[in-house]
């Protein structure tokens, strides 16, 4: 499937070069832009995220997110992804970590999936250009989704 995807990609980027050079070229040249002005945050993020790795210990980690947390772990892990919205190229390596710090999926599902959709720093912005009344409903509608997300985890996988 990886494979598949470079090849499309190669693909039309060729078509694409060959159709217009120019634009083409400006297209990779904001792309290249945005990428770079988006690694900021994803370094950011790795690196305030690592240094909780270190400075927590483990079984303060593990009390509350970890394997014998229970719906505790989902309400920490539901509370800490919600407060900001953040892409998936940041939520999912933070989600990898997290599974090899032995936390369960469905708590890490509630994690990134409410880290992803979720966001309380976020709504005045969203309260601007939505509408106090569709922010809120968007908000609450995310978090309903995520903790149907998080049944499904535990029930699928029975972590």
């Amino acid at each position: 499937m990886n494979i598949g995807l470079w090849i499309l990609t190669t693909v039309l980027l060729t078509y694409s070069f060959i159709k217009d050079k120019a634009k083409t070229f400006s297209a990779l040249k904001k792309a290249a832009k945005k990428l770079w002005s988006m690694s900021y945050l994803f370094f950011f993020v790795m690196a305030v995220f690592s240094f909780l790795l270190v400075i927590v210990p483990d079984y303060t980690f593990n009390s509350y997110i970890g394997a014998g947390s229970g719906i505790k772990g989902v309400i920490v892990a539901l509370g800490f992804g919600s407060l900001s919205v953040m892409p998936g190229f940041v939520a999912f390596p933070i989600g990898a970590a997290l599974k090899m710090q032995g936390v369960p999926l469905y708590i890490i599902a509630a994690f990134t999936l409410s880290l992803m959709t979720i966001g309380v720093v976020t709504f005045p912005i969203e309260k601007k250009f939505l509408g106090t009344r569709i922010a809120v409903v968007r908000n609450i509608l995310a978090m309903f989704v995520c903790i149907i997300t998080v049944v499904f985890f535990k029930v699928v996988f029975g972590e």
